[in-house]
């Protein structure tokens, strides 16, 4: 089975495609940069492409989906699974949209990502996660509270950032909490991590 792998991070990818030959039946294919794509070799030489979400390409950064947008388009029949360490359900919907295979995260196990490439490749299935179930949407500034609460501010010098008090501050964390369906401070960094709202660590 050869795979291409779309995937900017050079170390990622090369650990990646480690990963995935020690399957004796894969063999993975690198590209670092969308600017090197022969999108019209693709069909006939892979049986399923790996794609990152964010690209470097010729002119700055691309949008993994975009790219795998323009190649379902060309070829209907072309596999295209979304290999990502952002699991927010915009891009999960986007990549269903489109047509795709899969969506999987970058933290998912060598073995459950091999067996996943193979139900997606030999069995025709689609495999995406579930949705993350949110009341409704982070505001702009719920986002920039959990935003610089994660980078270590406490309740006092955010309220002091945000320009309100340290009681509204609170209402406001109680509604995030609500929001994201978590109990604390360390569970609401690690739901809004996990959504890809702040960065990981």
């Amino acid at each position: 089975m050869r795979i291409l792998l779309i995937e900017d991070h050079k170390m990622v990818a090369t650990s990646l495609k480690m990963s995935l030959e020690k399957e004796n039946s894969i063999s993975v294919d690198i590209i670092n940069n969308v600017s090197e794509l022969d999108i019209d070799g693709i069909i006939s030489r892979y049986e399923l492409i790996l794609i990152d979400i964010n690209l470097t390409g010729i002119e700055g950064t691309v949008n993994g989906l975009d790219l795998a947008e323009k190649l379902i388009e060309k070829y209907k029949d072309i596999k295209i699974v979304i290999l990502t360490a952002y699991k927010l359900d915009f891009y999960i919907k986007r990549a269903k949209k489109i047509g795709c295979s899969g969506f999987i995260s970058k933290e998912e196990e060598t073995n459950k990502l091999i067996q996943n490439i193979k139900n997606i490749v030999e069995k025709n299935k689609i495999i995406f996660p579930e949705e993350n179930r949110m009341l409704e949407p982070l505001t702009k500034c719920e986002l920039k509270i959990v935003r610089l609460y994660s980078e270590g501010m406490s309740r006092k010098e955010l309220a002091k950032e945000l320009n309100t008090n340290v009681r509204s501050l609170a209402v406001s964390l109680s509604r995030i909490y609500q929001k994201l369906g978590v109990r604390n401070y360390q569970e609401m960094i690690d739901k809004v991590r996990e959504l890809g709202y702040v960065d990981s660590f």
